[in-house]
């Protein structure tokens, strides 16, 4: 894990002060009732709150706290992926459950919404060339990495769509594809290449001043507790993967 200088742990506890704010103050308007909504960017807001909070329980070595708040993460990006109208908006935060339903080790919940992400698949068709193409193909085949059931045409299409993704964002594309297929034609090589792609991703996208994001990479982190999760034991050194969540979390699922 990065060591944060003293400038930016500084600005790490306002963050947190305020997400943790934010998210308490909003949850009780909500369930008291002073707050009636059915936007789904209501609820995927409550989730990136809870999920940097875990990823600053990360930093301050409470593994179980981390768990807790990825855990609510998860539940409130389920909550949005059920109220946006548009279904082909959907994948992109069933997508994020799946990383913090890993990140938390909570098996049960990660095999729900992996389950409804092969439904919308099933029920919804989606071209590469489609303007929500990039969300759907990455939910499909990461769903179907979870469930064992990755399907030739949800490889072929990210790999489409991917082929048009500009650099650090082809990283994160080629990502999955590499976890899901190594995972599916049994090829440890290609699982690990695919963690490795995601932190190439973190490191190019990450912005100096981001200190949630100078912590840990979310996804590379999942994808490392997903690889363990099916029996592999990848190599792992980088210091965006906290390998205490791994270890931990990783142990509680039977994929």
């Amino acid at each position: 894990m990065t060591e944060l200088n003293p400038e930016q742990e500084k600005r790490l506890k306002r963050i947190q002060r305020s997400r943790r704010k934010n998210a308490e103050e909003l949850e009780d308007l909500y369930q008291q009732g002073e707050i009636e909504t059915k936007d789904s960017s209501f609820f995927s807001g409550l989730a990136g709150d809870y999920q940097d909070l875990g990823v600053f329980a990360i930093y301050d070595g409470d593994i179980g706290a981390a768990q807790t708040s990825f855990n609510e993460a998860t539940a409130y990006y389920q909550r949005s992926s059920d109220k946006d109208p548009i279904p082909l908006h959907g994948p992109r935060q069933r997508m994020q459950g799946m990383y913090t339903a890993l990140l938390a080790g909570e098996e049960s919940t990660l095999v729900d919404i992996a389950e409804s992400m092969q439904r919308l698949a099933a029920e919804e068709d989606c071209d590469p060339d489609d303007q929500w193409a990039d969300r759907y193909f990455l939910g499909w085949c990461l769903s179907g990495a979870v469930l064992g059931t990755v399907n030739d045409a949800a490889l072929a299409g990210l790999e489409t769509v991917n082929d048009e993704k500009p650099g650090a964002h082809a990283h994160y594309g080629q990502a999955v594809l590499s976890t899901a297929r190594g995972i599916r034609d049994d090829e440890p090589a290609a699982i690990q290449s695919g963690i490795e792609s995601m932190v190439t991703f973190h490191e190019q996208d990450m912005d100096a001043d981001n200190v949630v994001k100078q912590i840990m990479s979310v996804e590379a982190t999942a994808l490392a507790i997903l690889g363990r999760a099916k029996g592999y034991s990848p190599a792992i050194s980088s210091e965006f993967i906290p390998m205490d969540l791994v270890e931990a979390s990783a142990a509680s699922f039977h994929l």
